[in-house]
């Protein structure tokens, strides 16, 4: 479902500023927090190509790393440092109040571009947790085009459940197996589909 020609920098630049109203340190927090910049990484490295900001690419990377770091303890248990760190990575965010995005002209093209290139990935993934990364990514992308996938949503956030579940199950010690194939199937159907039947883009070829 097409809700509207969103320009992907204008979805970028409104999860950045929702990433820098968030004040708090809680669990919620730490986690919505990380989901808004990288909602915000995921378009700008898209357009890099054409908008070069290295910059503000490495300080959003940065930023993830280090809240994916406080994320990783909440999911597997408590650590005596937490908080401090979270207040220490909560404060650097204001770095990035200059990394609002201008106008890109061709974003739309860039960011589907990507999802082709993302897509075409799909086959050769052997890993749960970069396929994970692909699903999530695109997902973003496809937010930042203006369009509603529920099956997409609905994939990555079982994906990235399970990859809690992952940790800790491996932080007692156990191994988990999963069937990466029937992931990658259902990711690539799902993105396929898209890419299909969206009406804008007419110059791709699909890795199927």
């Amino acid at each position: 479902m097409k809700l509207k020609n969103l320009r992907p920098e204008d979805y970028a630049n409104k999860n950045l500023r929702d990433a820098l109203s968030i004040s708090g340190i809680s669990k919620e927090d730490i986690h919505d927090r990380r989901v808004k910049l990288r909602k915000y990484f995921d378009v700008l490295y898209s357009l890099y190509p054409v908008y070069e900001n290295p910059d503000c690419l490495v300080k959003a990377k940065d930023l993830i790393h280090k809240l994916g770091v406080i994320r990783d303890m909440d999911v597997i248990c408590y650590q005596p440092n937490r908080d401090k760190l979270a207040e220490i990575v909560s404060k650097k965010i204001r770095v990035m109040n200059y990394c609002f995005l201008l106008k890109v002209y061709g974003s739309r093209l860039l960011v589907f571009n990507r999802i082709l290139s993302l897509q075409k990935k799909i086959e050769k993934i052997e890993d749960f947790h970069e396929l994970r990364k692909i699903v999530r990514t695109t997902r973003n992308l496809v937010e930042s085009l203006g369009y509603k996938n529920k099956e997409l949503s609905s994939l990555a956030k079982e994906m990235g459940d399970l990859r809690d579940e992952i940790l800790k199950i491996e932080c007692e010690g156990r191994k988990v197996s999963i069937d990466v194939e029937n992931y990658k199937k259902r990711a690539n159907e799902i993105i396929v589909t898209f890419i299909i039947y969206q009406d804008e883009f007419h110059h791709f070829s699909l890795q199927q």
